[in-house]
Order: structure tokens, then sequence, then C-alpha cells
């Protein structure tokens, strides 16, 4: 959470809008895929990858790309992809299955919000306020070609702190249900419909959701219940889980309206259910 604030912080501060937009393709599909790719260079957790996204919506990232990116870049993570592969013992179809379902998902995500939702989804509008009376008149690019560097620093860390303590409550009660839930749900109870293949899927986006395990750590959750659960209830708990978590849906809750969050988390456990069916029966 603290290096994602920093890196928002620092994308509010020291990258304009013209520069985003010169690198972001013109092609509304391709940027799509390009963003459900972006977690391989520019890797981020499923803990903090919210502030960063309602910082490049702000700059004017389209939603449906920015949302690509937030649904897929946890899981393309290099770090999350390598424990995955370490998890299920060099088993790289397992990888396979669970990055390709991400990005897959991602971008079938994008395609639909471009249709059906506008830019602006954002709870607080899609403009930064300032706190300075003198740049109060100023747009995104005036502000920081106007300031210095170390009017740029300060004004990073200032954002940083802030963005922290804002979006961090909401990180804490999650990981408190979290806990909670790891505690109620108890192995025995998850065994008891493992090999159900529709039930099993269920069973385990249910359990990746309350218990809200980190991107970098859920493979080693999924593959304790390798020799019990079905393939794709596993992909389905270790996709569902960075997409759609109890401290994720705070955060999504606070960031975006409404009416947004109930139609993403649906489309999201739809096509995570659907995916994972699919996989249980190739």
């Amino acid at each position: 959470m603290l290096l994602s604030v920093i890196v928002s912080a620092l994308i509010n501060n020291f990258i304009t809008e013209k520069a985003i937009h010169k690198v972001l393709p013109k092609n509304r599909f391709f940027s799509i895929i390009i963003a459900s790719l972006l977690g391989f260079i520019f890797p981020t957790c499923d803990c903090g990858i919210i502030p960063i996204v309602r910082r490049l919506l702000m700059k004017g990232i389209p939603l449906h790309t920015a949302i690509a990116f937030m649904l897929a870049a946890p899981i393309m993570n290099p770090v999350a992809a390598t424990a995955t592969l370490y998890a299920f013992r060099m088993n790289i179809n397992m990888v396979f299955f669970r990055l390709g379902t991400a990005v897959f998902i991602a971008c079938l995500v994008g395609i639909i919000i471009d249709f059906f939702f506008s830019r602006n989804e954002l709870k607080f509008g899609n403009t930064q306020h300032h706190t300075c009376s003198c740049c109060s008149h100023m747009t995104d690019d005036d502000s920081i070609h106007h300031h210095s560097s170390g009017d740029k620093i300060i004004n990073t860390i200032r954002d940083a702190s802030n963005e922290f303590f804002e979006m961090g409550k909401y990180l804490l009660w999650g990981a408190m249900l979290g806990s909670l839930s790891q505690v109620i749900l108890t192995r025995e109870i998850l065994l008891s419909v493992g090999q159900n293949s529709i039930l099993s899927i269920g069973v385990m986006m249910v359990f990746a959701f309350f218990i809200s395990v980190c991107s970098a750590a859920d493979a080693f959750i999924a593959a304790s219940f390798s020799s019990s659960f079905s393939l794709g209830s596993l992909v389905a708990f270790m996709v569902f889980g960075p997409m759609i978590d109890v401290k994720n849906l705070l955060m999504l809750l606070h960031t975006f309206k409404l009416r947004f969050v109930f139609w993403l988390t649906f489309i999201v456990v739809t096509l995570c259910a659907c995916s994972a069916y699919m996989i249980n029966h190739i």
C-alpha cells in the first residue's frame, strides 16, 4: 500500500496528461490489451492498485483501460507468477491457466465497460482539488510545469501521506474481516464440496473474497487444496481474489460510484465462474 501511494503521488506530480496519452495506444481495444499486460513491467500488489488507478483516471486515462490494468496487474505481477510456479511445484500449466484467465477476464471486462459506462465513474469526479489557492485555477499539466523540482517532491510526499491514510483504513478493515473469515471458514467445511464441478468454484471464490490474501501469497493456499479441489476452482480462487475481495471492495466503494462497483463486481464474478467451469471441462 505504501509503495502504491508513492507511485500514485509520483504520477500526479511528475507525469502530465499529455505524456500519458502519447504512450497510450489510440485504438481502444489495443489499449485494453496493453493495459492488461502492464503488470509484467509495472508490478503492483492488489492491496495498493486502486490508488494508482484512481490517479490514472484523474490524469485522463480511459475508464476501460484503467480497469483492465486494475484487474490484471496484481496477477500479471512477476512475483505472483513466480510464486504460482513455485507453489505448484514447477507446474507451468497452472501459471498459464492463472495468467491467461486473468488477461481474458480483464480484457473482456474492459470491453464491456467501454460499451456501457462513461469515463467519469469516480465518486469524487475526475479532477484533483488543489489545496493551494494560487494553483486552484491551473490544470494538472499547468501545475506540473510551473512547480519547481523541490515543490514537486514536497507535493509528492504530501499526496502520498494523505492517500495512505485515506485508503489505509479500508485496507485495515478488509484485513480484519479477512482474518475473521479465516477463523470461521475451516478447512473441513471447504473440503466437503471440493470435487463438485460447480459448487467447488463458488466455494473457492467466496473463500478468496473473504480471506483477502495478497496476490503474491494466495497460490500457496490454493496449492494446499490441490488434491481436494477441482482445477477450475483453484484457478478461480487465484484469479478472483486479487480482482475482488473484501479489502478491495471497500476501497472500490470509497473510490467509485456504487452503481459502477455493483456492475463491475457482477461482471467479474460471472466471467470468473464461467472461465473456471470451462477449465474444469477441458
